[in-house]
């Protein structure tokens, strides 16, 4: 009875192996797709950064200049 026993147990384990690798397969597809939502919205403000600093360039360059007084 020890042997079907040991067996029993051995097959168990790699029955709830298979449960915890199935669920952090879930956890790393859920994590996976959070990466890239945040990439994306990481490359959306890298965009309008860009944006706001070729702006702020093109404005100063055709702002008149201001003499200095000494």
């Amino acid at each position: 009875m020890s042997a079907i026993s040991d067996v029993m147990g051995v097959i168990r384990d790699a029955i709830k192996l298979t449960d915890e690798v199935k669920r952090v397969g879930e956890t790393l597809k859920d994590l996976s797709g959070e990466l890239r939502e945040h990439d994306r919205r990481i490359t959306r403000l890298e965009a309008q950064w860009d944006t706001a600093i070729q702006f702020t360039r093109a404005a100063v360059g055709r702002a008149p200049r201001q003499i200095k007084s000494k």
